[in-house]
């Protein structure tokens, strides 16, 4: 989520990016949006690859590309790149009032000297929702896309809430995200609609199931009163 509101600080959605080398950076164990070099995105495209099957090749192609772009360098290293992207994911962070974090991947794998806690996470999760662009991408279970380069792609959200086959469909949610790693678990950032106020669940070390079913006991608790 971090990353994508920092894209979106130094890029236009419509600007085009070319996969390279950097998606060799992602571990092998990485959910990925199955990239290939040479394709040919715009930065809209790329976020829908990111924030939906959790494309971590989406996430570095982002990331090198925009610190490229803030450098003004496109001389600098993968790595040199990310260092520039990542400075800048945590001034973002902070200055949103994430004071409690720090982000040292730009897909957010386990990383020494990373951490973040739920109300930062929450506080992210709201600017996401206040941005048009990243609200109306994370909406949606489903997305059809044409890439610049003319391969077309159909990404699923791995939000189950969203899922209306799903036996975890919650029809007031609006989003967010979902993530998993090892020393973090399975992990939901979830925002449903509910008596007219949007409401932020976030939960941390979980289960693939029960993020989805622990966010809707919430949810409906919520709504109960």
């Amino acid at each position: 989520m971090i990353t994508a509101l920092t894209v979106l600080d130094y890029c236009d959605s419509e600007d085009e990016m070319t996969v390279g080398t950097e998606i060799d950076l992602m571990h092998e164990d990485s959910s990925r949006a199955w990239l290939n070099q040479g394709d040919v995105l715009t930065v809209r495209q790329l976020l829908v690859a990111l924030l939906l099957p959790s494309g971590n090749d989406a996430t570095y192609t982002l990331a090198v590309n925009t610190g490229k772009k803030i450098a003004g360098d496109s001389r600098l290293t993968n790595e040199q790149a990310i260092n520039v992207f990542m400075d800048k994911v945590n001034e973002k962070a902070h200055m949103l009032g994430a004071e409690n974090s720090n982000f040292v991947a730009p897909e957010g794998y386990d990383a020494e000297g990373e951490y973040t806690t739920a109300y930062d996470l929450a506080i992210i999760a709201q600017a996401c929702l206040d941005d048009p662009y990243i609200s109306e991408i994370v909406a949606n279970y489903k997305s059809y896309q044409k890439w610049v380069s003319g391969r077309e792609v159909t990404y699923n959200n791995s939000n189950e809430l969203l899922n209306p086959n799903s036996q975890y469909y919650y029809p007031e949610a609006i989003g967010l995200k979902t993530g998993a790693s090892t020393l973090a678990g399975n992990c939901l950032v979830s925002a449903a609609v509910i008596n007219g106020k949007t409401c932020i669940c976030v939960m941390m070390g979980s289960t693939v199931d029960d993020r989805f079913t622990d966010s809707i006991t919430i949810y409906d608790k919520i709504k109960a009163h």
